[in-house]
């Protein structure tokens, strides 16, 4: 998993291939429980082959790019 830049600087999106996309969705409350317990994330968004999710301003993506990424790799 990666997390991609958006014009947004408080959001990252992550794309999801068709393998994933289906293992993930089966999985969004879990996966947005996991997230919001991150001590930063402010919001998480699942749409059509991705998942965004958005940190508090005062936040840096180095502070929580891992964890994030450790959620999705545990699927």
């Amino acid at each position: 998993m990666e997390l991609l830049d958006t014009p947004n600087p408080n959001a990252k999106k992550i794309l999801l291939n068709d393998v994933a996309k289906d293992t993930i969705m089966k999985s969004e409350s879990e996966i947005t429980e996991n997230l919001h317990k991150l001590n930063g994330v402010a919001s998480v968004f699942f749409g059509p082959g991705f998942v965004t999710v958005i940190k508090n301003e005062s936040t840096d993506w180095e502070e929580i790019n891992q964890d994030i990424i450790n959620i999705f790799d545990k699927l």
